[in-house]
């Protein structure tokens, strides 16, 4: 192997890291703990909720296994004031944490965590 086939080689591997560690912005741990704190009055919070308190409210775990559920599609849903949700709009650093959660749950059924 040349040296210009392995610096690309090295180029495109940091290029793949870089690309992961961007949609992992946000704790998933702290974005459980916001929720139980400031949202699972009325959402399911944990993957073994899958019903939430308040029933029209969709559990996180649904939001999770919806099709086309992205940290860009969250990121809108999170900054939009909802007519059915209180007024609450969360942003900043509190909104990467919750997205970070609620993405992990991606598959949490399938893996029996359910």
């Amino acid at each position: 192997m040349g040296l210009r086939p392995a610096i690309a080689a090295v180029v495109a591997g940091a290029l793949l890291v870089s690309l992961a560690a961007a949609d992992e912005i946000g704790n998933p741990q702290r974005g459980l703990d916001y929720a139980q704190a400031n949202c699972a009055d009325c959402h399911g919070v944990l993957p073994e909720d899958y019903v939430s308190p308040v029933l029209e409210a969709p559990s996180f775990q649904a939001v999770a296994e919806t099709k086309g559920v992205t940290r860009l599609a969250l990121t809108a849903f999170l900054q939009t004031p909802h007519a059915d949700m209180p007024n609450l709009v969360v942003t900043g650093e509190d909104a990467d944490i919750v997205i970070a959660y609620i993405l992990s749950l991606k598959g949490a059924t399938a893996a029996g965590v359910r």
